[in-house]
Order: structure tokens, then C-alpha cells, then sequence
């Protein structure tokens, strides 16, 4: 899923039908998406995993941001970052649950984060 102000989404599709492959459940909410949509269709689809993805680093601040409101409207929801400008360190720093740097790492971090 991508943020608001990044319209690619090679990556986003690619990372999708990697994860429908391995068995998960996929809402995707396509590109350009505000922070309020991702906080409701965490909470209408009842998400264990919302994954977060941004090409530009520009939309890095939007991750922060959805985070946020995702921890403010008190969702048990787990959050993953990838992407090109993404890194292990700025997940960290933004409170997510994890970081992938390719796809199939994407997946594996899902298997984990759902699994615990």
C-alpha cells in the first residue's frame, strides 16, 4: 500500500501478490492514500498487518503519520515499512513493527509479526 503524494506502485503490486500467494488475505488500497483511509480500512477490514510503502521520500513523513493515528485510534494492528528511501533505522524510529527491504522479506516479516 502506498502513501499520499507517491503514485507508483510496481512495488505495492508486486508485494501484494506475493502475499496472496503465501496465503494472506490482501486489501489493497491502492496509491495516494491519506492517513484517515488507511485508519479506516484497518478497522473495517479488522487488519492484523497494515504494510506501508513509499518510493519517494517525500511520503516518508506520511508513514510517521499513519502510525501514529493508527496507535491513536487504538488499533491492534501490526506496521511494516518498505521501500526504496525506507530504512530498518527511520521503522524504528517512527514506532513500526518491522521493516523489509525486498518482497519476499515483506512476506516473511508478515509470517512473523502475525505469528507472535
Amino acid at each position: 500500500m502506498l502513501l499520499s503524494g507517491d503514485l507508483h506502485d510496481i512495488g505495492r503490486n508486486l508485494t501484494a501478490m506475493m502475499m496472496e500467494g503465501a496465503g494472506f488475505h490482501v486489501v489493497d488500497l491502492g496509491a495516494d492514500v491519506d492517513v484517515e483511509k488507511f485508519v479506516q480500512g484497518a478497522r473495517e477490514h479488522d487488519a492484523d498487518v497494515v504494510a506501508l510503502s513509499a518510493l519517494l521520500t517525500t511520503t516518508m513523513p506520511s508513514m510517521e503519520a499513519t502510525i501514529a493515528a493508527l496507535k491513536e485510534a487504538s488499533l491492534s494492528v501490526k506496521t511494516t515499512i518498505d521501500g526504496a528511501p525506507a530504512t530498518y533505522a527511520f521503522g524504528d524510529q517512527i514506532g513500526a513493527d518491522g521493516y523489509s527491504d525486498d518482497a519476499p522479506g515483506g512476506v516473511e516479516l508478515v509470517r512473523k509479526l502475525v505469528a507472535a
